[in-house]
This record gives C-alpha cells, structure tokens and sequence, in this order.
C-alpha cells in the first residue's frame, strides 16, 4: 500500500508593516480641509490679529481726550480739541464710534485666531469685521466733511495756523477713509473665495 505524502505548507507571503503601528490602527488619513489649506488663511490670520492689536491700541488712545485734561498752549489753537470740547454732537459721534470701534477690534483679533484655526467662525467674524469697517469709513468720511467744513469757513476768515490745521484734518480724514476701506475690501474678496471657503469647512455648513 503506497501512502501519497502530504504536499508541503506554504507559509504566508511576509507583508511589511510598521512595527511602530499598531495592526489594527487603520493608516491615516489626512483631513482634506488641512491637506488643501491656503496660505491666504494664515497670512489674513496673522494680519486680522496685528490689526486686532492696533484697534484696541488706538481706541485706548482715542479715550484719552475724554478721561483726562490735555495741557494745551492758549498761544497755539487747537481746532479739533476746541471742536469735541463744544460740539456735543461730534463728541457723541466720537464715543459711540470708539465703542464699536472697541468692539470690532476684539471681534477681527478673534477672527484672525479662528482663520489660523480653520474654523468657519474665524471666517464669519472677517466677514463682519470687513463690512463694518467699509460702512464706517464712508460715514465718517461724511461726519468729517459735515463738521469740518463750516469750522473751516469759520476759520478761512481770520487765517493763520487755526485754518491750515482743519484744512489738514480734512483731506487727512479724507485720505485716511480711504486709505481704510483697502484692507477691509481685499478681506472679503479673499474670504468669499472658494479655496477659503472649503478650507474652514463653510461650504458644508460647519
């Protein structure tokens, strides 16, 4: 009787593995909001918190005028400090403008910390911040010339230093308005671009 030999075993084919992973751990798998990350979040990020920064800075300085008596020689006139000592409604502008100006400011620094975050809020709050700042550039722009130009027909009357120091704050204001308006517009030219708008996951809702 002739006894057929088992054929021989195979071993399994040797798969390479990682022996720092863990064989049930599934690979990993790269979120697609990070893996196509713009470089524009994290640049607007950065530039939302240093002018986050700056509005705070500025509003604490604004605040000085109406917290505290500012020396001044009665030799010099000083237009801008003689109008917000006698003009209530300048001076009510003024305030309401440096609280939400305050406000604001707190609201782009969280903005630019959210952008460098990813978060669809981040975005939300760049938008907010990019509006509010076109609106109050224009309207101030109008105060500015509303207040300034009958001070300054006031002054063209007896000339000297009074009338070149309203002339200044109004093409200063004038320029300064629009000078303002150029961050805000390119922020929300790039916040409502597609690659910004995938990337902090605001196309799905989050």
């Amino acid at each position: 009787m002739v006894i057929n030999p088992s054929p021989p075993l195979r071993e399994p084919p040797i798969v390479d593995q990682n022996p720092y992973l863990s064989p049930s751990a599934p690979p990993a798998v790269p979120d697609a909001a990070s893996a196509g990350r713009p470089a524009s979040l994290t640049v607007f990020g950065i530039l939302n918190i240093l002018f986050g920064v700056l509005g705070i800075c500025g509003t604490a300085g604004g605040v000085l005028p109406f917290v505290m008596e500012i020396p001044s020689d009665p030799a010099i006139p000083n237009p801008m400090l003689d109008l917000i000592k006698s003009n209530a409604t300048y001076r009510t502008f003024l305030i309401v403008s440096l609280v939400l100006g305050a406000i604001v400011a707190a609201l782009v620094l969280a903005g630019g910390i959210g952008l460098l975050l990813s978060k669809a809020w981040g975005r939300t709050l760049s938008i907010v911040y990019g509006w509010y700042s076109i609106v109050a550039a224009i309207v101030g722009m109008g105060v500015n010339w509303y207040v300034m130009q009958p001070l300054l027909a006031k002054m063209q009357e007896g000339g000297g230093p009074g009338q070149v120091a309203v002339t200044a704050g109004i093409v200063g204001g004038l320029i300064g308005g629009c000078v303002g308006m150029i961050y805000p517009i390119v922020l929300l030219v790039f916040m409502n671009r597609p690659a910004i708008r995938h990337a902090v996951g605001a196309s799905r809702g989050r």
